[in-house]
């Protein structure tokens, strides 16, 4: 039996790649199962809005919405987000056909992390602005669609094959924003985008080992772990030739193969701190993606005789209270411990039950806790502080937040930050391309993402100016901030350091 597409705008599912997958019809019911990838599509005639299915994603153990769409809120908790988004569209696209170009966010949208809900705030503020204000040009206008591979980026195949079959259509897909997180799965979509010559602006994808060279085309705003890694060492570094002291280190790692964020941190933690590592005998903890009882085993060696005080966080934030609430109950080692991570320690800044224990371990003056890291970006520091002129993009940033309705808060993390800087620069190379072309080719775009190397064609965004290293596709950065981090008040800013 053949069943046959409808268009996009119809589709009920992500379209399949055509010669890969079969229709399985059982008697007379209307379910049609598809096995692939690890999820499933629930009901043939079951979809959550045109183009977007309902599929089981096993890894998640639920029910998901995954597809494409310019108006449908995957999840309630942003429904206010896809709200100023139609608003923003219908701004967009009131010349018609011809007028706009499109841009997908695309990511894991279900993921139940605060991150997304931030990081589609933080684009849908940066199409806001750059449709509205003289900023990174004026024409072509631009739509954006939301793209969610599903909570574990699963759904990556079927989503960016839907994405391609845009560029040629009335839209004219012309640039992906986003990318979702460090994995196997993302590289993976960014090599099948890369096959239609987008540009893909990278948001908060900080692991080292992906580049450029993975898929041409790709390029970030954010900076990297071992950008970040390597400002945190040149301040342990520093502090200990002022006191003098000697630091050992014990190293925390995630063991799943396909993170390469945690991947990238245990590199970098064995680059830039070998030496404190190598004091405690080179001491190396795996945690499993289910990490309880691996994380009362790791605190507990903690009293050995020649315990560390330096702690090597390489996982996951999602992880990170969880942590800390072990360390936070440790039986011996009553001075100071420090964890040292990555930026994604800013899932310590939301609002969660699930921080609050971490979150009062840190102020703890019992079997005190300090958690050292360098940020995505920190308004803090945007602002003045470290004794640095004020970014006055982030200022008129959160003024478009007030305007859309968001709470400027959301800009604590970073995340919102870098989506917005990741629009403004996709903007920035479509209009670019546009002098020549009023619907420029993607390949035309993409060409525009890496000449913005010298600070005259740089983009001025909320945190700072951005320019691409046409290499590598990675942001240029001097130097980071280094941050304790204090999640109910403003950081500590412990100084601004070179990642070199």
């Amino acid at each position: 039996m053949t069943q046959t597409l409808l268009p996009l705008e119809e589709n009920p599912w992500p379209r399949p790649p055509r010669r890969r997958w079969g229709w399985i019809v059982a008697g007379v019911c209307a379910v049609v199962l598809l096995a692939y990838g690890g999820f499933q599509v629930v009901d043939h005639l079951s979809r959550c809005a045109p183009g977007v299915a309902r599929v089981t994603v096993a890894a998640a153990g639920r029910e998901e919405c995954v597809g494409i769409s310019d108006s449908y809120a995957f999840e309630p908790r942003f429904q206010h987000v896809v709200n100023a988004l139609i608003t923003e569209n219908e701004f967009a696209t009131a010349g018609g056909e011809g007028t706009y170009v499109t841009v997908a966010f695309a990511a894991g949208l279900t993921n139940p992390d605060g991150r997304v809900v931030a990081e589609l705030e933080g684009a849908v503020a940066g199409l806001r602005r750059a449709n509205r204000e003289n900023l990174v040009g004026s024409k072509p206008l631009i739509k954006m669609v939301l793209a969610n591979m599903d909570s574990e980026q699963t759904h990556w195949q079927e989503v960016t094959d839907d994405l391609l079959e845009m560029v040629d259509g009335p839209d004219r897909l012309r640039a992906v924003v986003g990318l979702g997180l460090s994995s196997d799965e993302a590289v993976n979509g960014m090599r099948r985008l890369s096959e239609a010559e987008l540009p893909m602006i990278a948001d908060i994808m900080t692991a080292d080992d992906i580049t450029k060279k993975q898929a041409n085309g790709f390029a970030r705003v954010n900076p990297t772990v071992g950008e970040e890694l390597a400002a945190v060492a040149q301040y342990v570094r520093t502090t200990e030739e002022r006191t003098a002291e000697q630091r050992s280190a014990m190293m925390v790692t995630y063991s799943e193969e396909n993170d390469r964020y945690a991947a990238a941190l245990s590199n970098a933690f064995k680059t830039r701190f070998g030496e404190h590592w190598k004091r405690s005998g080179r001491v190396s903890n795996p945690f499993s993606r289910d990490p309880g009882i691996n994380f009362d085993l790791i605190v507990g060696s903690l009293c050995d005789d020649d315990s560390p005080d330096l702690i090597l966080y390489g996982g996951r934030g999602k992880d990170l209270p969880a942590f800390i609430q072990y360390l936070s109950q440790r039986k011996c080692h009553d001075d100071e411990v420090t964890i040292v991570t990555g930026s994604d320690a800013a899932r310590l800044l939301t609002d969660s039950p699930e921080n609050k224990p971490a979150v009062d371990a840190l102020y703890s003056q019992e079997k005190p806790i300090s958690l050292i890291y360098s940020p995505l970006a920190e308004p803090a520091v945007l602002r003045g502080g470290a004794g640095q002129p004020a970014e006055p993009q982030l200022v008129k940033l959160e003024q478009t937040f007030r305007d859309v309705g968001f709470d400027p808060r959301h800009l604590r993390t970073g995340w919102a930050i870098m989506a917005h800087d990741a629009v403004l620069v996709a903007a920035r190379a479509i209009r670019l391309a546009a002098l020549s072309n009023p619907i420029p080719p993607p390949r035309k775009v993409r060409d525009h993402i890496y000449l913005m190397s010298p600070k005259v064609n740089g983009v001025q965004g909320a945190s700072g100016l951005i320019e691409i290293d046409p290499e590598t596709g990675n942001r240029r950065i001097e130097r980071l901030p280094v941050l304790r981090l204090l999640p109910r008040g403003e950081p500590e800013i412990l100084g601004l350091y070179p990642v070199r």
